[in-house]
């Protein structure tokens, strides 16, 4: 097939998938709540950049020099392709259960049931990872010393504030997402100026800028992109928060894998302006003694206390928007499975009057209390449980990315075989994405300890109660998910499929 014929296909496909229709299966919840600003600051929220750059600086410094920017902007690539795929599978189905659902459908639903699980565990596991640092930093603004009780009762309160926004409803979650942005940016925007002028300036004791720093040997060549990329993935986890929430957005055919795209862009020009304005404001040996704190040393440095302190608050409210936004998430893929009946079908309900789904919202909050009590207050060997369980948030994010890269050439596949442009649209740009991604996952295993390390085991543990849940579903639950025929998009249909079914193969 020529080009031409490729890109036709291309706008013939995009019209027929944005054709009027449903706005998602799941009639409870509040169908088109949120615009495509508030899509876009949810997925912002969720990856939180003020408190992803807090606590990954030094290290990505480390692995990179000074040449970290170029790196995040590489490593964004293959999440612009994700990012891609996410919104060519929301044109074909509106789903708050995302890749879950896809994946059931185009490839199997044991994989789209084991991928679903992934995305809750990535999730509900998140929740507690951004909500442990919330208590510490908070103490720091009153006190030098550490209690892990009075931690406690910090997360255990932004806990229910989280839980109580994303109870009363996805609009007002992205209010408050909006006001948390607003004054975090402020401060974080503050400090990047105050920091690239010290940088520029050759400031004592910063490091002045070089050219050499967007050099290929200062970046360390493909080591360099490829340790950067294990840092940069959990930088970047969470902008598909917009894909779950895409059955409460305005023009949910569309809307959301926009907002997904636009979430990815922005991210990138973020990490990397962050970065880059940053790294070199206090020296390296600073920046890896203060690698916890990095940014209260550096406005503390800079400028004295107070910005130190706007810094710290900047570092909570960037947590607790990421916990918040973590936990609609998780809680939306909770419904739509427990909606399949898949998981118990209490969690597939919503709130009458708010239209969220409110017990799968109760499931991950009391996880992450549990959670975080256990890890502040408990012994040594809690504490040890859930930095393992925590280490692999990471690579479950990767896993369910590469997932729907392949659930999307997988359902395109026909489509990628009318044109060139078609299949690099539809196979090579998902495709590659996915296996870059994949090699980064397969890179960070020996940083977990190897492939028969604690947190590997950790892992394999979590898969395999997934697994236990998934054949007591096959085989107990009345739920037809499972009996999904395989389905693919049809070029030579005439008439677009709806939502809701495709062309069995």
């Amino acid at each position: 097939m020529s080009t031409t014929a490729g890109k036709s296909d291309v706008s013939a496909v995009a019209g027929a998938d944005t054709q009027a229709g449903p706005e998602g299966p799941h009639a409870g919840l509040k169908h088109g709540a949120l615009t495509l600003g508030g899509s876009v600051i949810m997925a912002i929220a969720s990856a939180a950049p003020t408190a992803s750059i807090a606590l990954t600086l030094a290290a990505i410094v480390a692995v990179t020099g000074y040449a970290s920017p170029i790196a995040i902007l590489v490593s964004a690539i293959p999440m612009l392709g994700i990012a891609l795929a996410y919104r060519r599978l929301n044109m074909w189905e509106v789903n708050c259960g995302g890749t879950y659902a896809w994946a059931g459908r185009a490839i199997s639903p044991y994989f789209g049931f084991m991928v679903g699980w992934v995305i809750i565990l990535a999730y509900f596991l998140g929740v507690v990872s951004i909500s442990l640092p919330i208590g510490t930093y908070a103490l720091q603004l009153f006190t030098n010393s550490s209690s892990g009780f009075a931690a406690a009762l910090i997360d255990t309160a932004a806990l229910i504030f989280v839980t109580s926004i994303a109870y009363v409803g996805i609009r007002a979650a992205a209010r408050v997402q909006f006001v948390l942005i607003a004054v975090e940016y402020m401060a974080v925007g503050l400090l990047a100026v105050l920091a690239l002028a010290a940088v520029l300036s050759g400031r004592a004791g910063s490091v002045a800028f070089e050219w050499s720093w967007f050099s290929w040997g200062e970046l360390g060549g493909v080591s360099g992109i490829v340790s950067a990329a294990l840092i940069a993935v959990y930088m970047f986890s969470g902008w598909d928060t917009s894909i779950l929430v895409n059955e409460e957005t305005e023009d949910a055919r569309t809307n959301p894998g926009n907002a997904a795209v636009i979430s990815v862009l922005t991210l990138a020009v973020l990490f990397a302006f962050f970065t880059f304005a940053f790294q070199g404001a206090i020296g390296p040996a600073q920046l890896e003694h203060h690698s916890e704190n990095a940014l209260f040393y550096m406005a503390e440095q800079l400028t004295g206390s107070w910005l130190a302190k706007w810094v710290i608050v900047a570092v909570i409210l960037s947590g607790v928007g990421s916990a918040l936004a973590s936990l609609v998430s998780g809680a939306r893929v909770t419904f739509a499975m427990g909606f399949d009946r898949v998981l118990p079908p209490i969690f597939g309900r919503t709130h009458e009057r708010h239209g969220t789904p409110y017990t799968a919202t109760f499931l991950g909050a009391a996880f992450a209390l549990v959670a975080l009590w256990l890890y502040n207050v408990g012994s040594s060997s809690a504490q040890s449980l859930f930095e393992t369980l925590l280490s692999s948030v990471g690579l479950l994010f990767s896993l369910f990315y590469i997932a729907t890269g392949i659930a999307m050439a997988v359902y395109y596949r026909r489509l990628a075989l009318r044109g060139v442009r078609n299949a690099f649209e539809f196979f090579v740009f998902p495709v590659a994405s996915a296996g870059f991604l994949l090699y980064v996952a397969w890179r960070s295993v020996p940083e977990l300890g190897g492939w028969g390390g604690t947190e590997m085991l950790y892992l394999y543990g979590m898969l395999l109660l997934g697994v236990l849940l998934m054949l007591y579903a096959r085989l107990r639950s009345p739920a037809d998910y499972f009996d999904l025929p395989r389905e693919a998009y049809d070029p030579e249909a005439s008439v677009p499929p709806p939502i809701g079914g495709s062309s069995a193969d």
